[in-house]
């Protein structure tokens, strides 16, 4: 009877859903003059993206990080357009769009479902020049941790 019991356990944990979501992002720096390099803040933030998601236990892809000069006006920029619609052909089910703006390390993560484009989370980051790297590597984490609560 444990026996019988005990597999019938382990059988409805086998067939029961597992949490994961599909989430694909795009990093978008902006505000860096023309000619400047400098990538290493916003490449702080993909990182940080990939490695909380996945540790969640979600499935991520990523598009190529766009550089913009001015910071996107609209809540869902133009420039991401392409990717969104190759996340929603790849069957992901959100997408996550992260601007890092350098004058002020300033950092907006917005986050939409490819069914129906709406934003389901909006979160603002202000950064600064961080004097250690780790330290400020940890509150990207964080940050990142906030928009994971919200995936269904």
């Amino acid at each position: 009877m444990k026996k019988i019991f005990g597999i019938g356990l382990i059988c409805i944990f086998a067939a029961s859903p597992v949490g994961a979501a599909a989430v694909s992002f795009l990093v978008i720096e902006s505000g860096l003059p023309a000619g400047v390099t400098e990538k290493q803040y916003a490449a702080a933030w993909e990182n940080g993206l990939l490695e909380i998601f996945f540790e969640n236990g979600h499935i991520v892809s990523n598009a190529p990080m766009l550089r913009l000069a001015e910071k996107p006006v609209h809540n869902f920029p133009d420039e991401a357009e392409r990717d969104f619609e190759l996340a929603q052909k790849g069957g992901m089910d959100y997408f996550l769009v992260t601007v890092v703006d350098h004058p002020g390390f300033n950092v907006s993560l917005r986050l939409f479902s490819t069914k129906s484009r709406l934003l389901i989370q909006e979160y603002s980051y202000t950064g600064k020049k961080p004097h250690r790297a780790r330290e400020e590597y940890e509150h990207i984490k964080a940050a990142v941790r906030v928009m994971t609560a919200h995936l269904r």
